[in-house]
This record gives structure tokens, C-alpha cells and sequence, in this order.
């Protein structure tokens, strides 16, 4: 090796030393639209070779021991400032593997510009307790049930169906181009779902005063 490429070489080492600790952390989730940490950029982008499903039981978040929710996990899919970074770890430690029962992978994203880089996707795999995977054999009656649980369901962070209609909204605004036809299936099923609840408490309603009207 030659002297001035020893002395690239001694320079690019050194500025890799003095760069600021990186980690990158991929959502598809409620990450998408709810970050509890601190974070200096966001890209748009995607990574390969997954789907998200909605084949994941939650008992803290989105739902209870009595009635789980369910949230997204990423599916394979088939062929055919050094602080802020240690505090976002922890809550996302927390957050998708203790209460969640998720693990962390390492794999490439790719921004909307084509640049590579590599991230941390938090995702479950069917050895967990919470994992329920595809229940019925065709997809659009699987996400039946699905919207069936989601609708019923609620945790500590809020309505279940409330992670499922603004994770659809999220996707739907900033990747237009996304086909996810299971994300937005259940959307569907779950709004319908969300109206026939409030029209039928509407005509309980109505002819419950009905009912106190003419007593009266």
C-alpha cells in the first residue's frame, strides 16, 4: 500500500472515530406515528422481503389479559446524540420486546432516494406467547376476525381501533403508491364495524327515550 493511501486510509479511520454514535430503527407500526423519544431525522423508505400482518396479540398497549388487541409485526414474505440513542433502546425495549414479545433484527433500508443503510426492525416470530398468526384459511376472513377483536379491544395507550384507522391514515398519506391490502381491508372492517356499533347505540338511544317519553 502506498503512502498517501496509508494516509487516506489513517483519515478515514479517524473520522469514523469522531462520528457521533448512529441507530437506526425501522416502523411500520405505531412508530410511524407515535415516537415516545427523541430522534434527530426521519427518512421514508422500505425494506425487502416483508409484510406486515396483523398477527400479533396485545394484552398492555392495545388491549387487556380479557380482551387482547392486536397489532402489526412484519411477516416474510413469500416468493412469487449518544444519550437520546441509549433512551430510545431502552423505550423501545420496553416498549416492542418486554410488554410486546418482539425480537430486533438488523436489515437494509432503502430511503426514497435509493440510499442503503442499515437498520433495526423490532418484529415477533411465532415462538412467542402472543404470536397468533393467519387463524382462517382465506386472508379476507382472517382479517374478519381480526377486525372483530380490534374493535373490542383497548389498553393503556388507547383504543385498539385507533391503532389501526391512523396507521392506515399514516400509510395511505405518505406512501400513496403502498398496496397493502391487508392494513386496509381491516381499516375497512373496522370502521364499518365502529358506524353499525354507533347506529345501533343510537336507536337503543332513541328508542329508550321513546319509551321514557310516553311513561311520562
Amino acid at each position: 500500500m502506498s503512502k498517501k493511501a496509508d494516509l487516506l486510509s489513517g483519515i478515514d479511520e479517524e473520522d469514523q472515530e469522531n462520528q457521533p454514535p448512529v441507530f437506526k430503527v425501522f416502523g411500520y407500526g405505531s412508530l410511524l406515528w407515535k415516537v415516545n423519544f427523541n430522534y434527530s431525522s426521519r427518512d421514508h423508505g422500505h425494506i425487502k422481503g416483508f409484510q406486515r400482518k396483523f398477527w400479533q396479540n396485545n394484552k398492555t398497549h392495545r388491549g387487556t389479559e380479557e380482551k387482547p388487541g392486536r397489532v402489526a409485526i412484519l411477516h416474510e414474505a413469500e416468493e412469487d446524540g449518544a444519550s437520546d440513542i441509549e433512551d430510545a433502546k431502552q423505550k423501545l425495549d420496553t416498549r416492542e420486546t418486554v410488554l410486546g414479545g418482539y425480537i430486533s433484527i438488523q436489515t437494509t433500508f432503502y430511503d426514497e432516494y435509493g440510499v442503503q443503510s442499515e437498520v433495526t426492525v423490532f418484529t415477533a416470530t411465532p415462538d412467542n406467547d402472543l404470536y397468533v398468526g393467519q387463524i382462517c384459511d382465506h386472508p379476507h376472513d382472517d382479517v374478519e376476525h381480526i377486525s372483530t377483536q380490534v374493535v373490542g379491544a383497548q389498553g393503556r395507550a388507547g383504543t385498539n381501533a385507533e391503532y389501526v384507522i391512523k396507521l392506515a391514515k399514516y400509510v395511505r398519506r405518505h406512501f400513496p403508491k403502498e398496496d397493502d391490502e391487508h392494513l386496509f381491508l381491516l381499516e375497512k372492517k373496522v370502521t364499518e364495524k365502529l358506524s353499525n356499533r354507533s347506529r345501533t347505540v343510537q336507536i337503543n338511544y332513541e328508542q329508550l327515550n321513546g319509551i321514557n317519553h310516553h311513561d311520562i
